[in-house]
């Protein structure tokens, strides 16, 4: 069991390179927030809020949200160059966090995503990805890589345009096919079967089950908390 001054004083101790505020009154007045990012905080009386984006993904990704629905503890602001929205949660090892970036919802660049992807970097987070391995969730656009430039064969050219969105933290990517954009045409490029890509495969599906996997020892949030 773990009470707030507890999340508190061990999440700024876990960002200790960081400013980090719990409240909006903590805010200093020249940091600016999205909108949708105004009610983070740690509220035991309350359930947390998390950005109301994330609902319009609810069917795409059911058990994510249904994570954030049951087992988040709060949200913070992690100030710094960039600003992002962490996240906080429980499991039999003790607090562990996501981190979710700006949305990049004046950004040209998340339209070479497809449709409902981009939507997600330009609605949600640019990025929603685990702390501090930067896996397990939708990459900040920044760390995405061409599939090509991880295979060390002769050629590649296959893919060229095969654009990774999603680390395991293993070596292992979900990619999408830049010359292709469809949420059903996904591709799981596994790094000890390089030249042995599983195509054709549900984007969302995917990336919602292998993040299931890897938290599904999650604790709910009534069986963390102590009042």
């Amino acid at each position: 069991m773990i009470n707030a001054i507890e999340i508190i004083e061990a999440t700024k101790a876990a960002f200790a390179e960081r400013d980090v505020y719990f409240s909006l009154a903590q805010l200093p007045p020249d940091l600016e927030i999205p909108a949708e990012w105004q009610n983070f905080g740690i509220a035991f009386s309350e359930k947390p809020s998390f950005p109301l984006a994330w609902r319009a993904f609810s069917a795409e990704l059911p058990w994510l949200t249904s994570l954030l629905d049951r087992c988040l503890l709060g949200t913070a602001i992690l100030a710094g160059s960039p600003t992002e929205l962490l996240y906080i949660f429980h499991d039999a090892n003790g607090l562990y966090y996501y981190i979710g970036g700006e949305p990049l919802a004046n950004s040209d660049t998340p339209s070479a995503f497809g449709t409902r992807l981009s939507e997600f970097y330009k609605g949600v987070h640019n990025g929603f990805t685990f702390y501090p391995a930067r896996s397990m969730g939708p990459q900040k656009i920044s760390d995405c890589t061409y599939i090509s430039e991880l295979i060390d064969e002769e050629s590649t050219d296959f893919a060229a345009k095969w654009l990774t969105i999603l680390s395991n933290g293993g070596g292992d990517y979900l990619a999408i096919d830049l010359k292709n954009l469809t949420d059903s045409n996904g591709i799981i490029w596994w790094h000890e079967q390089p030249m042995e890509p599983e195509t054709g495969m549900d984007v969302f599906g995917v990336m919602d089950a292998w993040i299931s996997i890897f938290l599904e020892d999650t604790l709910l949030r009534n069986d963390v908390l102590k009042y």
